[in-house]
């Protein structure tokens, strides 16, 4: 029931609708056994049938011919892991250079 309550308010308020999607690594074959997971925004029709396509392909194999057309051109949005908080030595990849140096402690 709250789900279809939460479809029913989205279908009434949102203007972008995404999914979240992940890779098979089973079937990707890398070393890797962690998924690559993505947010995908879903283009194309009302608000409700967004919403109604990510219901029908809820926790179902889609496959990138289904969803992208040869020759499409898609945009793409990457993001940078973060490193925190980090002193100049990480940051500018200088080296530490011995105690006794005569001019500074890092050199580039």
């Amino acid at each position: 029931k709250s789900i279809e309550r939460d479809l029913e308010k989205m279908k009434k308020y949102c203007k972008v609708i995404r999914v979240l999607a992940h890779t098979q690594q089973k079937l990707v074959h890398l070393n890797q056994k962690k998924a690559h997971i993505m947010e995908i925004q879903v283009n194309g029709g009302s608000t409700a049938d967004k919403v109604n396509w990510a219901k029908d392909n809820l926790e179902k194999n889609v496959s990138v011919g289904n969803v992208f057309g040869q020759d499409e051109m898609i945009d793409v949005i990457g993001i940078t892991k973060g490193k925190g908080f980090r002193g100049v030595t990480f940051r500018w990849g200088t080296k530490k250079l011995p105690r006794k140096t005569h001019k500074g402690l890092r050199k580039v």
